[in-house]
């Protein structure tokens, strides 16, 4: 029982981890400020880091027609939703572009209903209609990569092995931005290279399948870690979370520059720090709001989106700076509020509905 309740405690602390993740996302899609980078990564970290501490997965012996079968199955939940926000967006989609071209948003349903525009190297299209989209046709390419990904990592038997080689990955995914930014001059082409790839996810994925294996291989003694020191690298972890948001807000900053190598290497830190969660910052972080907000962030990521847009395309152009401001402090949390309360309806109807048909 006490090994139970450990085990929820922990599964506490990466929900509401992923709540503050989607806060960050929120906040970085209203305000134009926020730990968004940091957010998308942690939510990849997580899936992977997730799958891999699964008891009894069987992964080993899945083919790519197992795989495919698998990531169908994990994304089944949120799909009715991604039609329905998709459908939500085609309006404001038509009118930003002041028409419609009848081929282009025939190819961009097309490419949303398969869950294939991660594919698509343009962002205009990776990110198109409703716009985050993205993010659940990546994940879909990343499950079925997931099993391969598993085996490969597995064979590193040493936690320090482990360590040493997200490490290396790192520096590899720095490198691999940085060759991006040197050699890509269009910013379509560039944004999806950086940012909504999953050549570019793959790296976070194996993060947390890497962060997995090293959990499973803790020794008891080694889990509790020094109060003190916890809380001083947490403190630390959060002043740097803050000086990055800070950069991030500027508008002439240099966005490829400012995401490697420190986004994901604070990714991996704060998924360390919150599944110990033996310092004070992750302690007082994780309650029930947090944890709240991380159930719903699947279906609220999907839902917040298209609010957003609808609110920053037809309310504050028309608004002064002042007003805008004012507005600003009202429509923020009514827009959280309606995302969580519609997030809440879908995912009682999804869990209704997978019961009825089992």
């Amino acid at each position: 029982m006490a090994d139970e309740s450990e085990k929820n405690l922990k599964r506490d602390s990466l929900q509401a981890l992923r709540g503050l993740a989607f806060v960050g996302i929120f906040l970085g899609h209203f305000y134009y400020f926020g730990w968004t980078p940091i957010s998308v990564s942690v939510f990849f970290i997580l899936s992977g880091f997730l799958l891999t501490t699964k008891k009894d997965s069987g992964y080993e012996k899945y083919g790519l027609g197992d795989s495919f079968k698998e990531a169908v199955r994990r994304v089944s939940k949120l799909y009715p939703l991604h039609i329905i926000m998709m459908l939500v967006s085609i309006p404001f989609v038509i009118y930003r572009a002041g028409g419609v071209n009848v081929s282009d948003l025939l190819l961009k349903i097309a490419c949303n209903v398969l869950l294939i525009q991660s594919l698509v190297p343009s962002a205009d299209v990776n990110a198109s209609l409703n716009g985050v989209s993205w993010f659940l046709s990546n994940i879909f390419v990343l499950y079925i990569a997931f099993p391969f990904l598993y085996r490969l990592f597995k064979k590193i038997k040493s936690r320090y092995a482990l360590m040493l080689m997200i490490v290396s990955l790192i520096a590899l995914q720095t490198l691999y931005v940085y060759v991006v930014g040197l050699t890509v001059h269009t910013a379509d082409v560039m944004t999806y290279l950086i940012h909504s790839s999953p050549l570019y996810r793959v790296f976070d994925m194996s993060y947390g399948i890497m962060l997995g294996f090293m959990s499973l291989k803790e020794r008891k003694e080694e889990e509790a870690g020094v109060t003190l020191l916890s809380s001083v690298v947490e403190l630390a972890a959060l002043i740097i979370t803050g000086l990055l948001v800070f950069i991030w807000s500027r508008e002439n900053m240099i966005v490829y520059l400012s995401y490697a190598p420190v986004c994901p290497l604070m990714s991996v830190i704060w998924m360390q720090l919150f599944f110990k969660k033996a310092g004070i910052v992750t302690k007082l972080l994780t309650n029930k709001v947090t944890v709240f907000l991380g159930n719903r962030s699947g279906s609220a990521f999907l839902i917040h989106f298209p609010i957003v847009v609808y609110i920053n395309t037809f309310i504050f152009p028309h608004l002064t700076v002042l007003k805008r401001t004012i507005i600003h402090g009202i429509l923020f949390p009514g827009s959280v509020a309606l995302t969580l309360v519609l997030s809440y309806l879908y995912d009682k109807w999804s869990a209704s509905h997978r019961r009825t048909k089992e």
